[in-house]
């Protein structure tokens, strides 16, 4: 991870690099490890220009015991290591643009592609990506999608033999929220939607489909999207000039057995026609009407745990409100196992927030399913005068039922994601598992980094069963 924090984190290299001191001497005392030294180089020597001294013995000491004790076999002590980030060398390479922590990637992974090349402005959700994943750091870009563009030349050789093209590109000009969306010119004839100054993102990831040229591609946004739906293809096909076909998905997560109401429209293309119906025919067959999975179901076999008790230590961690790290085996039910690819044997980024003794007593009072305007919390709900627009100020899931969208809006409270059973919000691992992450994938940043990546992913399940369907045309 250093090699990241040098590159990424350049700035903050010093603060990052103590940070994975910390972490890395945790992670080795729970394994029972000992710390051994060295006066070998076990990490670059370029290092010791911006590191004080102390902080760099430890680092080398930390990194030679890891080596020492068979880390590359461990299966979180392997994820610091440098020497074990390759070249992709698949034949099904896809590249992930405005990727977040990855969760379209690890469904595409899980299918059977191989990621070479990984982008997003966003570096807390990069240095995650780069965590979880064996891909080489020259394969990362952590950057403006424009410049990339405008300096394709210089990057044109890591996109050889890319065959998927995934990604997620904001787009103001989607939202429900802007009814007319389009401005118009002077003229009176309304803008192309390339053109819009609010969607530059999205034309840029136009740009390098016509630049890479995969043979598939997928798209993914709200359904505000499919409105413009014309628009997209004819742009697509206009900057790309291929003949492709297209799959426009309106979808909600728990059609494919995801416990959770999400909503999402999904544009997959595709140069052949055929192949394109196909996949579009076998993913509207696994539709189902309800999830078989509920939440009760995603909290399963976590420790409990309560809230932080100060307010002004944001990265408390203990017994009492949870750890970023913690070495415990948890149970497996048949959806975490279907989650799962292995057991792991540590729980990640299962922690939660301070939250005063107001909200406290809202989230113990309120029952499942019932919101702000619940009686039972009226003589202690602080914005009961403004109903009409605080209706969602707070609100319990329900166990037995999916669970609501999981936004990125977690990062500011979870009054919108209070525990069925226990007095807090969702923990991002709560969260996570709800977006069908693996327990096994380590979320990098802080608290509040964790809730805005996991809220802004792609199910991994979802994004599974599209990519399954796409790699069927080449088996």
């Amino acid at each position: 991870m250093l090699e990241f924090y040098y590159k990424f984190n350049h700035d903050l290299f010093q603060k990052k690099a103590t940070q994975l001191s910390d972490e890395l001497s945790l992670v080795l005392k729970s394994e029972q490890i000992d710390l051994s030294e060295t006066d070998e180089l076990n990490i670059d020597e370029e290092y010791k220009k911006y590191l004080n001294k102390d902080t760099f013995a430890h680092l080398n000491n930390l990194y030679y015991t890891i080596r020492k004790n068979q880390g590359a076999a461990h299966p979180l002590l392997k994820k610091y290591l440098p020497e074990l980030k390759t070249e992709p060398t698949g034949e099904y390479l896809f590249a992930d643009f405005f990727s977040g922590a990855g969760g379209l990637s690890q469904g595409l992974i899980n299918a059977g592609f191989q990621p070479a090349f990984v982008n997003d402005v966003y570096t807390a959700a990069l240095e995650t990506y780069y965590f979880n994943h064996d891909l080489s750091l020259n394969r990362f870009y952590n950057g403006d999608i424009k410049q990339l563009v405008e300096q394709f030349d210089q990057y044109r050789h890591l996109f050889r033999n890319i065959t998927v093209i995934a990604g997620g590109p904001p787009c103001q000009g989607f939202s429900n929220a802007n009814p007319r969306n389009f401005k118009l010119k002077e003229n009176s004839e309304q803008k192309r939607f390339i053109d819009d100054e609010r969607n530059v993102l999205y034309k840029y990831f136009v740009k390098l489909l016509g630049l890479i040229h995969p043979d598939f591609f997928i798209m993914e946004n709200v359904r505000g999207m499919k409105r413009f739906e014309a628009q997209i293809e004819e742009d697509i096909l206009a900057i790309t000039a291929d003949n492709y076909s297209f799959i426009p998905l309106d979808v909600d997560a728990q059609q494919f057995d995801i416990p959770q109401n999400r909503k999402r429209y999904i544009l997959v293309g595709g140069r052949n026609f055929m192949q394109v119906g196909q996949i579009n025919r076998n993913i509207e067959a696994r539709k189902k009407k309800k999830s078989d999975y509920i939440l009760a179901d995603a909290l399963f076999g976590l420790p409990i745990i309560g809230t932080n008790p100060y307010k002004l230590k944001l990265d408390y961690e203990s017994d009492e409100n949870g750890y970023n790290i913690r070495r415990v085996e948890v149970p497996q039910n048949e959806y975490l196992r279907s989650i799962n690819n292995d057991s792991c044997p540590y729980v990640f980024n299962h922690r939660s927030r301070y939250n005063n003794d107001n909200d406290l007593e809202i989230f113990r009072l309120l029952p499942e399913g019932a919101n702000s305007l619940h009686e039972s919390i009226q003589h202690l709900n602080n914005y009961k005068n403004r109903d009409h627009i605080f209706t969602d100020k707070y609100y319990k899931l329900k166990r037995n039922e999916v669970c609501k969208t999981i936004t990125s809006h977690m990062r500011f409270d979870c009054h919108m994601y209070i525990h069925p059973e226990q007095a807090r919000g969702l923990s991002p691992r709560e969260a996570a598992r709800v977006q069908t992450f693996p327990d096994d994938y380590l979320f990098r940043g802080s608290l509040n980094d964790w809730y805005k990546q996991i809220g802004n992913a792609v199910p991994v399940k979802l994004a599974e069963i599209i990519a399954t369907e796409i790699m069927k045309n080449y088996q």
